[in-house]
């Protein structure tokens, strides 16, 4: 089946799906300090959720900071594969974070790594996972 939307390939899903757990590892420390991330309707995101379906998410800096958003990266399940360019064509920039409307992705289980940065360096880390149906 063809997707209109590629954020996930229907290939690069099954891939990751079918990766051994270890392979999702990641070195890259994430500052305490850093900024916040945050899905903002989390709880819709605990059920399973159908195509096509929209996620906002939240980036907020500490008070002594801003956001870097050019820091911004999304990486796609076990392989992490960086699917940055392909989120930010499909996503709004709000005065939050981004907002990404009437997403169509494979169904399966999927997880998605948020990086970002701030203005003093610090990277903070966020892994959204859900099911679709």
């Amino acid at each position: 089946m063809t997707w209109p939307h590629d954020l996930i390939t229907p290939e690069e899903a099954l891939a990751s799906q079918a990766a051994v757990p270890m392979l999702a590892v990641d070195d890259t420390p994430a500052n305490p300090q850093g900024p916040l991330i945050a899905v903002v309707d989390a709880e819709a995101l605990a059920q399973p959720v159908k195509n096509p379906f929209s996620i906002e998410i939240l980036l907020q800096a500490q008070r002594d900071a801003e956001v870097n958003f050019a820091s911004f990266k999304a990486f796609y399940g076990a392989f992490k594969i960086d699917i940055t360019e392909r989120l930010l064509k499909e996503a709004s920039k709000t005065l939050t974070g981004l907002k990404i409307a009437h997403v169509q992705i494979p169904p399966g289980r999927h997880k998605i790594l948020l990086r970002v940065s701030d203005t003093k360096g610090r990277t903070a880390e966020k892994e959204i996972a859900f099911k679709v149906e």
